[in-house]
């Protein structure tokens, strides 16, 4: 393994230049901006590493690139699972550079991809090519499947997985996220929540009316704000019926593993700004929710004039954006059927309801020996006890790999608290993102010879 720091060290210029060329194009899911070009992007760089490499079309979605090399030296497959798509970069004006510019400045890699998923990504196809050009071959056989609609939900993943199981066959698989925490600890995440994402829409007279007439013209405005008060209360209780009914209470041993969280509630609200948390939640019982209980966010909510000043104005359509973020049991078809039915029985049928994608929940056991493989290499890498967390409070298509490929499941990566992902001035330090390489080659070399 000294060879392969040696080598990583060495190459370091180079393999950051990668992952700044690869920030560089965009690849917005939710508007389409750059899809294909990143995925030949994404492709050409795993061929310059060493991988075989194909691009894979997804029927009506974006494409899928995999990539795969082989060992001699081990029957065992590491799947790695990344997706090349981001975020929208909104609000330009926020940024202090470019979103897509990839500018270095701090030690730190600014752009759009940064940390999610780019960063990940790269560093993970650079452990691969440390092994390839130092020893000839990894000590296992690798395999990565790089999606291009993550940010949106994976709404085409599904069939993917369906028509490609056995491509996609493994022993065990890295996610796409992680890092370290506040004081340095390596973090670890072995499971993720289910999600449902869905828009409410309201609407009334044909078009815009001036607003002295809100005595006689229904306002969709107002019936959205009733509709969307019946779904949920001020104790944040949602209302839906039955909407609890399957949830899995956390068991004593990840009761026993959040115990052993150094949960940074003070640095997160100084980082944010609050002075508590809702209903001034803390310590373990914050840790708890944050991970086990599942939720119904608005999203965004437009209707009418958002204009300096004032217009007089009686809006025609009002819609609102929602996602609820699902625990095991529940199944995100499940709540959306009763969120139909729960409308309806409130008087709310004329409320149209759309579904966009959704994601099952997914877990790894604690005790599961990959869980124990990655968070050994994690610490003599990092030189600290990794944190593992027995699940995440976000969302993704986990379920697919887990529950679907019957693999275990494990999220680690080289972020940092302060990334930003998913916000203005997203960024990775070029220290961390060289660290997570050799984390993923020290993960790789023990999972070979396990």
């Amino acid at each position: 393994m000294e060879e392969i720091y040696s080598y990583i060290k060495e190459n370091s210029g180079r393999f950051v230049e990668n992952l700044v060329e690869l920030i560089k194009q965009p690849s917005v899911a939710a508007t389409g901006e750059g899809i294909g070009e990143c995925a030949e992007k994404v492709k050409e760089l795993m061929e310059k590493v060493g991988l075989e490499a194909k691009i894979i079309p997804e029927k009506d979605g974006n494409p899928v690139v995999y990539g795969e090399v082989k060992s001699t030296r081990s029957d065992r497959t590491l799947l790695f699972y990344n997706h090349y798509d981001v975020q929208p970069p909104d609000p330009i004006e926020e940024w202090i550079h470019s979103p897509f510019s990839g500018k270095i400045e701090d030690s730190k890699i600014y752009g759009r991809g940064a940390s999610d998923n780019k960063g990940n990504l790269v560093s993970r196809l650079m452990a691969v090519e440390a092994f390839l050009k130092v020893l000839g071959e990894p000590p296992a056989n690798i395999k990565f499947v790089v999606e291009g609609e993550e940010e949106i939900g994976s709404p085409h993943l599904a069939q993917f997985i369906k028509e490609h199981s056995t491509l996609l066959s493994a022993d065990a698989c890295i996610w796409e996220f992680g890092g370290i925490n506040r004081r340095g600890n390596p973090c670890l995440y072995l499971g993720l929540k289910g999600v449902l994402s869905v828009e409410l829409q309201a609407e009334g007279a044909k078009r815009d009316v001036h607003s002295a007439n809100a005595p006689l013209i229904p306002n969709p405005a107002w019936r959205l704000i009733w509709a969307l008060n019946s779904i949920k209360n001020e104790r944040d209780e949602i209302l839906i019926e039955g909407f609890y009914e399957r949830v899995e209470e956390p068991s004593a041993e990840e009761i026993k593993c959040l115990e052993e969280i150094p949960f940074e509630e003070e640095e997160e609200k100084r980082s944010l700004g609050l002075k508590e948390f809702l209903h001034n939640l803390t310590g373990l019982e914050a840790l708890k929710a944050l991970l086990f209980n599942p939720t119904c966010t608005i999203n965004g909510f437009h209707s009418g004039y958002g204009g300096p000043g004032a217009k007089t104005v009686l809006p025609c359509k009002a819609f609102a954006k929602l996602d609820f973020r699902l625990v095991p049991k529940q199944m995100p078809d499940e709540i959306f059927e009763k969120l139909k039915l729960h409308l309806k029985n409130r008087g709310f049928s004329d409320i149209k309801i759309i579904k966009y994608g959704s994601t099952e929940p997914a877990k790894t056991p604690i005790n599961h020996p990959f869980v124990h493989l990655v968070a050994s290499a994690a610490e003599k890498v990092y030189g600290r006890k990794a944190v593992i967390y027995p699940t995440s409070a976000g969302s993704g298509p986990m379920h697919l790999f887990r529950n679907w490929l019957n693999m275990p499941v494990v999220s680690a990566g080289c972020s940092y608290p302060e990334a930003k992902a998913h916000a203005p001035n997203e960024n990775l330090p070029i220290e961390l993102y060289l660290k997570g390489i050799e984390f993923m080659a020290t993960l790789i070399e023990e999972f070979g010879s396990s």
